[in-house]
């Protein structure tokens, strides 16, 4: 008997411990997404133009594109612009070219960008969250801006990693270079 109470004490000891350091890991992780947060918020304050800095959308479509820090603009194999994409540490901005007809039911938007890309993700980090391995509210997420049944913007949050930034505008160009060859 004596051998098994001292066998429950020591499992009880370490039981304690862990518990004890889960919540210090906890506490630490709380902080350091807090960090994170307030260092993104700067980079995006001093890395970033404000709306009323940036240009109209007309004058921009008026004038030819051109490539920043935050902004790019994404182009065909064949040279002919598809979008003006603007980066942030947490957001990817689309701004679909006018001459490329995407709508809601175009084919490679539904089918391949929304479906197998964007709520590919968007579940994968639901599943992270449940294991606890992204904080809730930090799954990537998507909205997608209408001219009245024509795409005019696509917007990603969160994308997070940089492997994923570059799948993204991949899928983004892939899709809108298909309807734009198919538009010819």
């Amino acid at each position: 008997m004596g051998e098994e109470s001292d066998k429950a004490r020591e499992l009880a000891e370490v039981k304690e411990y862990i518990e004890r350091r889960l919540e210090e890991l906890k506490s630490e992780i709380s902080l350091l997404e807090k960090l994170k947060k307030f260092i993104d918020d700067e980079l995006a304050r001093v890395s970033f133009k404000k709306a009323v800095e940036v240009k109209p959308v007309e004058r921009i479509e008026k004038t030819p594109p051109q490539e920043s820090a935050g902004a790019r603009v994404l182009r065909s194999k064949t040279g002919e612009i598809l979008a003006r994409v603007i980066t942030s540490p947490n957001e990817l901005r689309f701004i679909i070219d006018e001459g490329v007809n995407l709508t809601r039911d175009s084919k490679p938007f539904q089918s391949f960008l929304v479906k197998k890309v964007f709520e590919a993700m968007n579940k994968s980090d639901l599943e992270r969250i449940d294991r606890g391995l992204i904080p809730p509210g930090h799954e990537l997420t998507y909205e997608v801006i209408y001219d009245g049944d024509r795409i005019k913007e696509i917007l990603v949050r969160n994308f997070r990693e940089e492997y994923r930034l570059r799948e993204i505008i991949n899928a983004v160009r892939w899709t809108l270079e298909t309807v734009a060859a198919s538009g010819r």
